[in-house]
């Protein structure tokens, strides 16, 4: 993993707020999640010390420990404020449109994902490293993972009947959102490929025969 590079401390410096100007917690802890995304996607999760942050955002490290707890609070905090923004993705209560189908939805992620690079690069990233059970968010991402899962078989879907079923459902959402994840891995690592090109594949075969007409 790379590690950080000498004077990166001090580029982010440049962009740092002004010390006149006072935040609050939240707009706080939103400058830090901003400029810790560029850091560890940059530079890695294990490449990224408080500390560097903390000088990224203009704060000591007690200061920036009165916002973020740990390493494991900074990282979700990145995920929870920068990649799950959107509450379409982990709160389908709050979508307002009740009567949008399971293929819109995942075709928006997608797209919406392809239109931010870098973030998609980092959620990815921590993915893969999230794998060790020693990594400081394996068990945030092993809870995301349940509660978007859950999220989705919850929604009161209009589908084919041989999906109406709990377990049907829950199938054809964990294949999705496996195949959303590949495809955006795959247009991270091939700049031949286009995750919105790809995803159409993906939607041909998982949604492309006649029982989905009227439910896509």
């Amino acid at each position: 993993m790379s590690k950080i590079a000498p004077g990166c401390g001090e580029r982010h410096n440049e962009a740092v707020t002004s010390p006149r100007r006072r935040l609050s917690i939240a707009e706080r802890r939103r400058q830090i999640a901003e400029h810790s995304v560029e850091l560890v996607a940059r530079y890695g999760s294990y490449g990224v010390t408080m500390q560097h942050v903390a000088d990224a955002v203009g704060l000591t490290l007690p200061g920036l420990l009165h916002h973020v707890r740990n390493r494991d609070d900074l990282l979700a905090m990145l995920i929870e404020l920068q990649f799950d923004q959107d509450p379409a993705e982990t709160s389908p209560s709050l979508w307002d449109d009740e009567t949008i189908t399971l293929p819109q939805v995942l075709r928006g992620i997608v797209a919406r994902n392809a239109g931010r690079p870098e973030l998609t690069a980092l959620y990815l990233l921590l993915a893969v490293e999230a794998r060790d059970p020693a990594h400081p968010a394996h068990t945030y991402y092993a809870d995301r993972h349940a509660r978007i899962v859950d999220a989705f078989i919850e929604r009161p879907w209009s589908l084919p009947e041989r999906f109406r079923a709990r377990d049907a459902l829950a199938d054809l959402v964990r294949a999705s959102l496996s195949a959303l994840d590949g495809v955006q891995l795959q247009a991270q690592t091939d700049p031949r490929e286009d995750a919105e090109d790809l995803w159409r594949r993906v939607e041909r075969a998982f949604f492309g025969g006649s029982e989905w007409d009227g439910y896509r």
